[in-house]
C-alpha cells in the first residue's frame, strides 16, 4: 500500500458535516457554560468547531497561565491558527501525524462508536517568556450534529507536572465508555479486504462506466455488478462513487 499526504484537515472533512445538521443555540449555551467553568478551572480550555475547520473559543486561562496575548484569546475564532503557532515545530509536525493516524483509526469504526474517545497529548508550548514548557492536552467530542457526527471537540490542557526536557509527544487514547487505554503506535490500519473483482470494479467506476457498461465489458449481469458495488461501499465505509474512488485512492488501490 503506498503512503498518502493527506493532511489533517482533508481527514477532518471526511465527516462531511452539513450546515442543516448544526444549530449553533447549542454551541451559545455551551459557550456560556465554558465562560462560567473558567471562573474556577484552572485548566485552559478551548473549542473547534471541525465543520468551520477553525477555533472558535479559548478561556482566558491561556492569558492567565501561559502570557497569552488576551485580546488574541478573547477573539480567537477571527485569529486563525493563534494557538498552534505557540507550540513547538517539532511537536507540531508530530501532533498532526498522531492526530491522522488516530483519526483513521475513530473513521473505521461504527458511526455509533466514533465519539466514546479521549485523546490525551503531552507536547511543549511556548510562554509569554519564550520558553518551551510540557503541556498535557485531554481533547474529546462535546458536541454531535443531527446524524451522530462529531461536530465541536473540546480541549481542556494543563501544564505538566513533569517538565524533563525531551522531543516525543506522547499520546494516550482513553475509551471513554469502558476505561480501556492503549497508545496510537498500537494501531494498525483497519483490513479492507476486497477481491480482485471488487478491485477490477473500483477501477471502472473510476473510468466513469456505469454499471450497464461493466456488466457488458466483464460479462456478468447487472445484477452482479449492483451487488459488487453495494460490497465496496459496505467495506469501504463510504456513501457513494464518488467516495470510493476516494478512498481507493487513499488505501492506494487506485492511483
Amino acid at each position: 500500500m503506498k503512503p498518502t499526504n493527506i493532511t489533517r484537515e482533508e481527514m477532518w472533512a471526511r465527516q462531511c458535516l452539513a450546515a442543516e445538521d448544526i444549530d449553533y443555540a447549542v454551541w451559545e449555551r455551551d459557550k456560556a457554560v465554558l465562560h462560567q467553568m473558567e471562573r474556577i478551572s484552572r485548566s485552559c480550555s478551548f473549542v473547534v468547531d471541525v465543520y468551520k475547520g477553525k477555533y472558535v473559543f479559548a478561556s482566558s486561562n491561556f492569558a492567565d497561565l501561559l502570557g497569552y496575548d488576551s485580546r488574541k484569546i478573547n477573539t480567537l475564532e477571527r485569529q486563525g491558527d493563534y494557538l498552534e503557532s505557540r507550540f513547538h515545530p517539532d511537536d507540531f509536525s508530530q501532533l498532526e501525524k498522531l492526530q491522522i493516524q488516530l483519526s483513521r483509526f475513530i473513521y473505521s469504526l461504527p458511526l455509533e462508536q466514533r465519539n466514546d474517545y479521549c485523546n490525551i497529548y503531552s507536547f511543549r508550548v511556548q510562554n509569554a517568556k519564550g520558553q518551551y514548557v510540557r503541556v498535557v492536552s485531554r481533547q474529546q467530542v462535546l458536541e454531535q450534529e443531527r446524524t451522530g457526527k462529531a461536530w465541536l471537540v473540546v480541549g481542556n490542557m494543563d501544564i505538566a507536572a513533569d517538565q524533563k526536557e525531551h522531543g516525543q509527544v506522547d499520546c494516550t487514547v482513553l475509551n471513554l465508555k469502558n476505561g480501556d487505554m492503549f497508545s496510537p503506535t498500537l494501531l494498525s490500519s483497519p483490513q479492507i479486504n476486497l477481491t480482485e473483482r471488487e478491485i477490477e470494479i473500483l477501477h471502472l467506476i473510476q473510468g466513469g462506466l456505469l454499471s450497464k457498461e461493466i456488466a457488458c465489458k466483464l460479462s456478468i449481469s447487472i445484477h452482479t455488478v449492483n451487488i459488487h458495488r453495494q460490497n465496496l461501499l459496505r467495506k469501504l465505509d463510504v456513501q457513494n462513487s464518488i467516495e470510493a474512488i476516494n478512498k481507493g485512492i487513499d488505501l492506494g488501490l487506485l492511483k
